[in-house]
């Protein structure tokens, strides 16, 4: 895999081309801790993610330094005449109010920013940075035709996420729920719960037939995740 030739640092590039990509943003040992979305159109550069409190979408074209710690790939899938379009898409779902409860929920749901109601396929919009980046991208691909094999994930991917975050989770979703009259067992099955990690989602970038499966991820992200850990010695 060719990540030298695909992986970009933001500072580093020089933006003349539209595209949208995955992003991912590392921490100081370089480990990948958060997903995004970067859309460059006609020199701009738009960065649109799920901060875990709030949705953002920013144009940061004379910001750049401030975001010298994300690394993305282009999405092959989105060609370039429909950057304008999918730029169109985030527009409209922010200006919608898209405001995702932050938890480890992944299912069938996506965001259609041509309806109303732009979630789909699910009451709840409960999602991670990553989730977010994933019903995004869903919403707007043809026939909201899947990205990545959900089912391919378990509850054991859960396993390493630290009690204090689900704690953390479990308060903010129990004041959510008490306020719909519902108990938190409501507001999703358990099968439901789990973990795509922002490097897993990175590692879709290099694919294109959809929906993705697991094992192709897992084929890429060992070898991306030590790339990346070269480059802070580059």
């Amino acid at each position: 895999m060719k990540f030298k030739e695909n992986i970009f640092e933001l500072t580093a590039y020089d933006f003349q081309d539209d595209f949208v990509a995955i992003t991912a943003e590392v921490d100081e040992e370089m480990f990948c801790k958060h997903s995004g979305l970067i859309i460059s159109f006609e020199e701009k550069i738009f960065y649109f993610h799920f901060t875990g409190v709030k949705v953002e979408l920013v144009e940061i074209t004379d910001d750049l330094v401030k975001y010298n710690k994300l690394y993305f790939k282009k999405l092959d899938i989105i060609l370039e005449d429909d950057v304008v379009s999918f730029l169109g898409h985030c527009e409209k779902l922010q200006r919608k109010g898209v405001h995702p409860l932050y938890g480890f929920v992944f299912n069938d749901s996506y965001y259609d920013s041509s309806k109303l109601s732009y979630l789909t396929n699910s009451n709840h919009d409960i999602t991670t940075c990553v989730g977010f980046c994933i019903k995004i991208i869903r919403g707007f691909i043809y026939n909201n035709s899947e990205y990545i094999k959900i089912n391919d994930w378990t509850s054991s991917s859960v396993a390493t996420v630290p009690q204090w975050l689900l704690d953390y989770i479990e308060k903010f979703l129990t004041i959510y729920a008490t306020q719909n009259n519902l108990t938190v067992d409501q507001l999703f099955s358990q099968d439901e719960l789990k973990r795509i990690l922002p490097s897993e989602l990175l590692s879709s970038a290099f694919f294109q037939n959809l929906p993705i499966p697991k094992s192709q991820i897992d084929s890429v992200r060992p070898s991306l995740e030590l790339f990346i850990k070269t480059l802070r010695v580059a």
